[in-house]
């Protein structure tokens, strides 16, 4: 995100050609307003951007905060995004949060399927006389 924000002040270029071109086709859908960055989305006018540290207390607040329902990661996200933020491993982030979440494993549904795959028990019937 920082070459992202010096290519959108300065205007300053990575030396390869390749990764110029891509930050070049990236920097379109952002935008730098009085020094915070911001990105276009089709649902809402601009999701600001936040860095590791705001990002997880924004997972927090929507998974655990007063009006929680520690809803699993996709909710979290669209939660997220609907508020107006964004970063680019949000998706990961509120899994990995979720996981860590004590109450959520504890309360999840629990797997019918057997530890082990069944191993069928042959009957001896046919040599049965």
């Amino acid at each position: 995100m920082t070459e992202l924000v010096n290519y959108l002040k300065e205007g300053t270029l990575p030396e390869d050609e390749k990764e110029a071109r891509k930050l070049r086709l990236k920097a379109r859908q952002y935008e730098l307003m009085e020094g915070i960055l911001y990105k276009r989305s089709f649902l809402t006018p601009w999701l600001r951007c936040v860095g590791p540290l705001q990002a997880e207390y924004v997972i927090k607040e929507i998974h655990k905060g007063s009006c929680s329902m520690h809803a699993g990661p996709r909710s979290v996200v669209a939660k997220a995004i609907w508020l107006g933020y964004f970063w680019p491993t949000m998706h990961k982030d509120a899994q990995n949060m979720i996981r860590k979440c004590s109450d959520c494993q504890t309360h999840r549904p629990v797997t019918r399927h057997p530890q082990q795959p069944l191993t069928p028990i042959t009957a001896p019937w046919p040599f049965y006389k």
